[in-house]
């Protein structure tokens, strides 16, 4: 089984929401690995996914006697292995929303050849709160305690993997959007902003439900997928469990109730705050 319906949206543009909202509907499922980057795996160098813990399970093991681990992202690079993860799926639209497929130039048509009559959302937010809320995240899960500037100045460099350049490259999106609606037809695309679906969800469901052409009340909006905003209360640790790998094994290993409890203990410092002058290079960059 394929998947027939993508998400197509930058990391920070709200794609974890709307994946959870779209797979409350009856119609639409959505498998227990939302992001598997099967069509932009070539991007993710294996030694970089290992260094940054993305992926620290070989995504062969995903797959036990049929039933998905449950996670966030993954590297789908074998066909077979991204067939059995869509497997268990009977809904009419099956789901595929990884967020690296948006500044992918190859994705659009590696996707149109393996799943002809997919049906694409493209979610798109404005570039530089995108690129922002992307570096308050880097900051709140270890992923660096560098300025916005140093981050800034390394991607503009061009000494960083493709997988590893988060601020400019996501956020261009317009050029990324053209390359879809070059390769699939208009009525396979339904364009939708950030911006509009927090402010009118129910809106925004309802339109893309008759595009779909699926009941636009089956949707349940109490299903939330938050990422948290606050930052961790002693960062350094934070960044040295992030760096070896233990961050990453004890978010699968602890359970859900667990981490409930954990979770205001760890974080609830403020955010760092960006210099203005920051703030502005990455307006700027972003023209």
């Amino acid at each position: 089984m394929k998947p027939n319906l993508f998400l197509i949206a930058a990391p920070r543009a709200g794609s974890t929401q709307l994946s959870q909202w779209l797979a409350s509907h009856a119609d639409i499922g959505l498998p227990k690995i939302k992001e598997p980057n099967h069509f932009s795996a070539h991007e993710f160098d294996p030694d970089y996914v290992a260094r940054s813990h993305l992926n620290d399970v070989d995504p062969a093991r995903f797959i036990a006697r049929g039933q998905p681990i449950a996670m966030q992202f993954a590297v789908f690079r074998e066909p077979a292995h991204y067939a059995a993860l869509f497997a268990p799926l009977t809904q009419r639209y099956r789901l595929d929303a990884s967020t690296s497929y948006l500044a992918c130039p190859q994705a659009p048509a590696l996707i149109r050849t393996a799943c002809p009559d997919a049906k694409l959302i493209i979610l798109t937010r404005d570039p530089l709160q995108r690129a922002l809320s992307h570096y308050h995240l880097a900051r709140r899960t270890g992923r660096t305690r560098a300025s916005l500037a140093s981050e800034l100045r390394a991607e503009q460099e061009e000494t960083l993997p493709l997988a590893g350049r988060y601020l400019l490259r996501p956020s261009r999106q317009a050029e990324a959007v053209a390359r879809y609606q070059q390769t699939f037809h208009e009525n396979r695309i339904c364009l939708l902003r950030f911006e509009d679906m927090i402010a009118a969800p129910q809106k925004a469901l309802t339109h893309i439900a008759r595009w779909l052409d699926i009941d636009p009340t089956g949707f349940d909006l109490t299903q939330t997928a938050r990422n948290a905003s606050a930052a961790p209360r002693l960062p350094a640790l934070n960044a040295a469990l992030h760096r070896c790998g233990l961050k990453t094994a004890l978010r699968a290993a602890l359970p859900r109730s667990v981490k409930h409890h954990l979770k205001p203990l760890w974080f609830g410092a403020s955010l760092p705050k960006v210099p203005a002058s920051e703030v502005a290079a990455l307006r700027e960059a972003l023209q």
